[in-house]
């Protein structure tokens, strides 16, 4: 929890101090130097990233949470699908109190190449992605062999990347936004990893 407050402690901090060192950079890394509203290389570079942005929305992840709840219930580890409902439904208030709290706006350094209306920090996207991908793989590793679970864990992990760096490249948060992100929905997965372990011993973690 020190994590988390103290993460979010550095968001006030860039809101009222302006960016951090590395924020423009690595904002401007992805754009084309002679034109910052268009992303460096071919045209279908934007496609690209609005692909892995579309990993992070609603939609995807109610897909695959529902499949996952739906597969849990049949092999009857309600325990597990408590277990994730609590982690996935408590970091979206997280991450909204935290937004609102911090009110960071959006980066005006280049053109938003996505729709946005909420503050900036932390992002949302990343945030809530980190939790759901991290959090299906750890309640699904119960069921695996130990390759498997590696192989699993490694794909939660580059779709939490790739949602977050999709966010910087179409210029919709700064790179601390994303940043922040991860190391707060590392933190909150640790926070109730350690709860689990601890309150709930039958769960199997």
């Amino acid at each position: 929890m020190l994590v988390v407050i103290a993460t979010s402690f550095t968001g006030i901090v860039l809101t009222h101090f302006g960016p951090a060192i590395f924020d423009p950079a690595l904002l401007l890394f992805f754009r084309n130097s002679n034109d910052l509203s268009v992303l460096k290389g071919p045209e279908w570079v934007a496609h690209f990233w609005l692909a892995l942005t579309w990993l992070g929305d609603t939609l995807p992840r109610i897909i695959i949470a529902s499949l996952t709840i739906a597969a849990l219930l049949l092999l009857r580890r309600w325990r597990s699908v408590l277990f994730m409902l609590g982690v996935l439904l408590s970091g979206v208030v997280l991450s909204t109190f935290i937004k609102h709290w911090v009110g960071r706006p959006r980066p005006q350094l280049v053109s938003h190449l996505d729709q946005v209306s909420s503050p900036s920090f932390p992002s949302n996207h990343t945030l809530t992605s980190t939790l759901f991908y991290v959090t299906v793989a750890i309640v699904l590793s119960q069921l695996l062999s130990s390759r498997s679970r590696r192989m699993l864990y490694l794909v939660a992990v580059i779709l939490s990347i790739a949602s977050g760096l999709s966010r910087i490249a179409l210029g919709v948060h700064w790179p601390s936004d994303v940043f922040a992100s991860w190391i707060i929905a590392s933190a909150w997965l640790r926070f109730w990893y350690l709860l689990a372990k601890y309150y709930w011993p039958k769960l199997g973690l």
